[in-house]
């Protein structure tokens, strides 16, 4: 790949994911949250799992409430070695 072709990242929720995420939202945790985490997101952060997609793990804190676990499962599609297309199917919250 020479300078000129960047690959062009996005992200998509997908299946039962824009449910989850608003019920979500009343914690904080907004479909902005959910993009800007997955397309930062680095290759040591990601738990691969058995079927090819992966796993983010976050600890997200809104205000003086307890933390609490964020869990992101994602899909990865490449096209034409250019496009790389998120695909978030799941998201999952865990008060401690």
């Amino acid at each position: 790949m020479n300078k000129r072709e960047v690959p062009f990242e996005y992200v998509r929720l997908a299946g039962k994911a824009p449910i989850q995420v608003s019920q979500h939202e009343k914690d904080g945790v907004s479909e902005g949250y959910i993009k800007r985490r997955v397309l930062y997101s680095s290759i040591k952060e990601r738990e691969y799992l058995p079927d090819g997609s992966f796993r983010l793990i976050l600890k997200f804190k809104k205000g003086h409430r307890k933390p609490f676990l964020v869990e992101i499962f994602v899909r990865e599609k490449t096209y034409n070695n250019l496009i790389r297309e998120f695909i978030v199917y799941g998201v999952h919250v865990t008060k401690e």
